[in-house]
């Protein structure tokens, strides 16, 4: 086995001079380390510690979206950077399983009201994509935040 990288920079597994089925994910943060893989499926994590920010509303601006936004900053202390995490490293899972990173607009889509209010996983589609469905899940904890996002077959956004 082998690894490649994709045009925008997303590491695969090869086997025999061909991309494998088994889609993975990495992702560090101070201390902490995340991995996970999928037999199918594009997979991707975030892990971040939750820790202060300078400008952390430049941070905001450039990566949610308008409802997401008006609950972060209506948040106050600790509650504000949680969720802010929160909503980061989902975002940031998506954009990696999707698999051009950057290049889309994390701004564009929101991550689910259920999951902003506390569920700790469900279903969306980014309007970059329309027709795929991706699972999002908090694994985060009080001290890091973390999250998955694994492309689903056959399930209704939520």
């Amino acid at each position: 086995m082998a690894f490649g990288v994709s045009p925008h920079g997303k590491p695969f597994a090869r086997v025999r001079d061909r991309q494998a089925d088994i889609s993975f994910s990495v992702s560090h943060g101070g201390w902490h380390g995340l991995i996970a893989l999928a037999a199918e499926g594009r997979l991707g994590v975030d892990i971040e510690e939750r820790v202060e920010r300078r400008r952390l509303d430049l941070l905001i601006e450039a990566a949610l979206g308008e409802e997401e936004t008006a609950e972060v900053t209506s948040a106050t202390g600790s509650e504000q950077l949680h969720l802010f995490f929160k909503l980061w490293t989902m975002k940031e899972a998506l954009l990696k399983a999707h698999g051009e990173g950057f290049l889309l607009d994390a701004t564009a889509f929101e991550i689910p009201r259920a999951i902003r209010l506390g569920e700790t996983s469900g279903t969306l589609q980014l309007p970059q994509l329309p027709g795929v469905t991706w699972r999002v899940q908090d694994v985060g904890d009080k001290r890091f935040a973390a999250a998955l996002a694994h492309e689903v077959d056959g399930e209704a956004s939520s």
